[in-house]
């Protein structure tokens, strides 16, 4: 427009992104989805793609696969989303008197959002599937438009006064006609429809925006629509992160020489699971759904120290939590602190690594030292048998997954053959007990195992009473023992 000493406006380009992906302008959520899923299989690098087409495929759905970011990029375009809108700024705002204001608060009045549940199957976030969804919000009735409450003039308060004898005494008091909000308008009822995209690989409480689709306010911006998607429990599959667990029982055989079982996925495929030739399966105790183990694991020593390593540093307490926490989060991180010692009400810090502790352990009477666990050592302990690849899709790339772990319950025979045995040794290997002593011997006594119920046997446990010294008396001369108050 002439006047106003203005250059010509800049012009923005809003189809850029649009056509990386090769779609059109109104192309709905699922087109944009089905172009960029395969123009990213095709571009993959993985599979000799270029790395920078792949970049721009993947930045063009950031953005238009996300509603809020494609509404900023179809009206300011690529810095309209980089700068958080600033480019994308509505002209008839501005022609309101919205766009501008003091600096560090050029942003409009927003009105509260509306947030909604959505139950979800880990079946549809392993496939990624839409919803269609209906509800109903409340919308100005632009032909009646917005006034100025003519009853407070704006304010949205009234100035009420009380006179009490020879005494006036003024009170504020929220207008009645607009509710204290300044301006007149009148409301209807608008049903919308909205889709919903789950993505594929979508966590626990994800949250799914809807830019401006809660209810209208007449001095600023519709708040927003969003839906917390709320993960429902599977029957088989157990989730943690993008891996998938589940449970299978075996035989004692089957862990030994190997079986093949089949296992249709979340999102309908076959697989046929084989082990390797030769290959034993172990029972694991570690519990990956459990509570997260600490960070660091400590070994404790009690009566030994480490004298002849260097001390780092030294605090004037025994208090474990206080200890291990400046080793994990505290002053003493990456400090390379391999051990502690606690003596006397004060713990000393030493440089050194699990090994060089280990060699330098040495008894000392009244001291106890913690040193801590290579995390590598403890690695075994926790191996688990799994399908590389067959976990929940990555949220970030869902060309990528996470594993799919199997925890195998072994069952073991009742019984064995005594004429078995002798071939079973043979091929289980040497035994790891060995005993030395030997039926016959004298002041041996031998016992066999039974399998019994330890809760019916604690069941049985009857304690004996104790016995009450007389008051003002003291039985055979014996001591009181007082307890300490902690």
């Amino acid at each position: 427009m002439p006047g106003g000493g203005r250059g010509p406006r800049k012009q923005v380009d809003t189809t850029k992104l649009y056509d990386v992906l090769g779609v059109e302008k109104n192309a709905s959520s699922d087109q944009i989805k089905k172009a960029y899923r395969k123009l990213a299989v095709k571009n993959h690098p993985d599979k000799g793609g270029d790395v920078e087409a792949f970049k721009e495929i993947q930045k063009a759905f950031d953005i238009l696969g996300d509603d809020a970011k494609r509404e900023r990029y179809d009206q300011g375009g690529e810095e309209a989303v980089d700068g958080g809108g600033g480019g994308g700024m509505d002209p008839f705002a501005e022609m309101m008197g919205r766009g501008r204001g003091r600096a560090g608060a050029s942003r409009a009045k927003k009105g509260e959002n509306m947030v909604h549940p959505l139950k979800v199957t880990l079946d549809q976030i392993m496939k990624g599937s839409s919803r269609t969804l209906r509800l109903t919000r409340k919308v100005i009735d632009k032909q009646k438009g917005v006034e100025q409450c003519s009853s407070c003039g704006g304010r949205g308060a009234k100035i009420q006064t009380i006179r009490m004898g020879p005494m006036i005494q003024q009170v504020q008091k929220t207008c009645d006609a607009c509710g204290g909000q300044g301006m007149m308008y009148r409301q209807e009822k608008r049903q919308e429809t909205l889709e919903v995209h789950i993505p594929k690989g979508a966590p626990d409480g994800h949250k799914v925006h809807f830019s401006e689709k809660a209810d209208e306010i007449p001095d600023g911006e519709a708040g927003d629509v969003v839906f917390v998607l709320q993960e429902q429990p599977h029957p088989e599959f157990k989730r943690k992160g993008d891996d998938l667990f589940i449970e299978r029982e075996i035989s004692l055989s089957e862990a030994l020489c190997g079986f093949a079982m089949d296992l249709t996925t979340l999102d309908g495929r076959k697989l046929l699971i084989k082990t390797e030739p030769g290959e034993v399966i172990k029972p694991v105790a570690y519990d990956p759904l459990g509570e997260a183990p600490e960070s660091a694991t400590w070994s404790v020593f009690e009566n030994s120290d480490c004298p002849s390593l260097e001390n780092a540093a030294v605090a004037e307490t025994e208090d474990l939590a206080v200890c291990k926490k400046a080793v994990s989060k505290g002053q003493l991180k990456g400090k390379g602190i391999g051990c502690f010692v606690c003596r006397n009400g004060k713990t000393v810090f030493k440089q050194c690594t699990t090994e060089q502790a280990m060699e330098a352990k040495a008894p000392s009477s009244g001291a106890t030292l913690y040193v801590l666990q290579d995390p590598e050592a403890t690695k075994d302990t926790r191996m688990m048998m799994a399908v590389k690849g067959e976990g929940l899709p990555r949220l970030k790339a869902p060309f990528e997954s996470g594993n799919l772990f199997i925890k195998f319950t072994i069952e073991f025979p009742t019984s064995i053959s005594v004429a078995d045995l002798p071939a079973l040794k043979k091929l289980l290997g040497p035994p790891k007990i060995v005993a030395k002593s030997k039926e016959g011997d004298d002041e041996v006594e031998v016992v066999n195992l039974t399998s019994m119920d330890p809760v019916a046997s604690f069941k049985e446990y009857q304690p004996a009473e104790e016995e009450h010294e007389d008051e003002g008396g003291g039985g055979g001369g014996g001591q009181r023992v007082q307890c300490a108050q902690q």
